[in-house]
This record gives structure tokens, sequence and C-alpha cells, in this order.
């Protein structure tokens, strides 16, 4: 390992250290409203670099905006300080955000909600986004976003998908194709960058997102919307670690004649969650990603892969933090809340 990959895991662990427990998480809980919750978050570790212009009159939407802004500014800060910059792999949580905001934009604006969008966007991605993000949140049609969206690779991703009206495609079909693409473009850019156990450590990782998410399609177009085996298959990834096709359509013709929850949570994946994790798909697979991305921060000697699972793990922790909000807001018990969040 080079004295920089060697600096750049120490700095990620660093940040790993300082991430909310449940002390801290209690603390929280027992606040009155968001701007108290959000005097609290100053007092810990690094959150007052970005919530520091803010006071008690801070609003939900705002706070987790800021919690965002938060996790792009310790993955950028961690990004450039990689020795290996010229890696393109390192620039996974941009495009993520880039397409997150596309989808959000389809849906919303889809719906004709455009006011829950145009308030959404980071502000952090404006002078970095590959598209004029400012221009997509003006944008009332789905040939409008593709006009944004040209000359980029999200354009040609998406173009097929417009049938020259005003309407919009499903949703899900947006979601799979700028799925696949990430995941594409992740694994040429492992291909091209990587080598020896990095490359192998890096593409397993990635791979097991991919189970993630066909777990998660399997559950709501099968278990929501009663699609059949032959449509659901078709909008999963074609990559797979351990959730390979064979298994996927074996639990997909079950599902025709019983619940697929509990065929899903028999995947190797959440044999050791327990019956209050059990509770819903979303559920199972933070707690099992949280166990997964604990033990390799921890143990893996490759900064691309603790960098990834501390900006995963930085994910978990901002639900967590939403779960609290919305916990107080609506006035839950605290043990209520405590119950809902992944530790």
């Amino acid at each position: 390992m080079s004295a920089g990959s060697a600096a750049v895991i120490a700095k990620a662990r660093a940040k790993y250290g300082g991430l909310l427990g449940l002390d801290e998480y209690k603390t929280l809980i027992s606040k009155a409203n968001v701007g108290e919750i959000v005097a609290q978050l100053k007092t810990y570790g690094d959150f007052c670099e970005d919530f520091s212009a803010v006071d008690n009159t801070v609003r939900r939407s705002q706070t987790e905006r800021l919690m965002e802004k938060r996790l792009f500014r310790i993955y950028d800060e961690l990004r450039k300080f990689c020795p290996g910059s010229k890696n393109k792999f390192y620039d996974f949580l941009l495009i993520q955000e880039e397409i997150k905001q596309i989808i959000n934009a389809a849906m919303y604006i889809g719906a004709g909600v455009y006011d829950l969008f145009i308030p959404g966007f980071p502000g952090y991605l404006t002078n970095i986004c590959s598209y004029d993000i400012r221009a997509l949140s003006k944008a009332r049609t789905f040939d409008e976003i593709l006009d944004v969206l040209k000359g980029t690779p999200y354009y040609d991703v998406l173009a097929p998908l417009s049938d020259g009206t005003k309407a919009f495609p499903p949703i899900v079909s947006v979601d799979y194709e700028l799925t696949k693409y990430l995941y594409t473009t992740l694994f040429s850019r492992i291909k091209k960058d990587m080598s020896g156990s990095e490359r192998t450590e890096v593409e397993k990782c990635i791979r097991r997102c991919c189970d993630m998410y066909n777990i998660k399609i399997c559950y709501r177009l099968k278990g929501l919307f009663k699609m059949s085996t032959e449509d659901v298959v078709a909008h999963t990834l074609p990559f797979c670690d351990r959730f390979d096709k064979k298994t996927m359509e074996q639990i997909l013709t079950k599902a025709d004649n019983e619940p697929i929850l509990p065929l899903l949570l028999k995947l190797p994946y959440f044999k050791d969650i327990n019956e209050e994790q059990a509770t819903d798909i979303e559920t199972a697979v933070y707690t099992s990603n949280k166990r997964y991305y604990d033990a390799k921060l921890a143990l893996s000697q490759c900064d691309s892969t603790v960098i990834y699972s501390l900006t995963e793990l930085l994910q978990i922790e901002n639900r967590n933090l939403t779960t609290v909000i919305e916990g107080v807001r609506y006035s839950l018990e605290p043990s209520q809340i405590e119950k809902m969040l992944i530790l």
C-alpha cells in the first residue's frame, strides 16, 4: 500500500470514528423540535461546519439538504486527497447525485408537482454538475428534460424512452435505465483503472450493490404492483453477486402464490437480521449494508473500498437523522423512534 493510500484510509477511518452512535441518537430523540435537534447536532463532530449558518428556526427540508451537503463535502475532501486522482471510479457519488436529481425531476415534474423538485436540488452541485441543474428544475415535459441533458451520457440513456409526446415514461423505466448506466460505468472504470486484488474487491462490492437494487425492485414490482416474473426481471440489472437470475426467478415464481418479503429475507444477505429489522425490505437492506460496510471500512486495505464504504455509512447516518427528525415532528415515543434506527 502506498503512503498516499494509507493516508486516505486513515482519514476515512477517522471520519468513521465520528459517526453518530446510540447515545447521540438518544439525545437527539429527546429534543422537542427540528431546531433543537440541529442545535445539538452542531456539538457533534464536524456538523457545525455545514450547519453553522442556521438557527433554531431551520426547517426540516433545509436540514436534510445540509445533511446531504455535508456528506458530499466529506466525500469530495477524500476524493481530492486520493493519490490515484486519475482513477475515475472516485466520481461514483457525483454520478449518483446527478442521476438522483434526474429521477427526482422525472418523478415530480411528471406528476405535475413542480414545487417539490425546485427547492430540492442541492446548490453544491450547481458548478460541478455535467448538466444545467437549474435548467432541469424549469423543465415541464420529458423532452424538455432531455433537452437539458443533451451533450451528456444521460441523454443517450433516456432518449429512447421518449415517444415524442408530452407524456412521461414510467418512472420505473427511467430509474432502471439510469441505474444500469451507473453500474455499467462503474464496472468499466474499475476494469480500466484497477487491477489485482483491488479490482476484485471493489468489483465485488459494486456487484453486491446491484444485488440489493435487484432485491428491492423484486419486492416493489412483484410484491406491490403484482407484475409478472418476466416483466420484473426485465427491470433488474444484468449484474449480480449472490442474487443470480435463477434464484431471482425462483423467488418471483413462488411469490405468485405467497408473500415475497419472507422469500427475499431467506437470502444469505439477511441471515443475521432480527425480527424487528425484517419488517420491510428497506430496513433489511440498510441493516445488511450497515454490517457489511462497517466490516469493510474497518478491515479493507483498499482506499477505493474504504471511501465507498464510508459514503454508504454516511447515507445510512443521514437516513437515521431523517428518522429522528420525522419521529420528533410527529411526537412518536422515543423507544419507537429508536427501534427504527439502523445501528
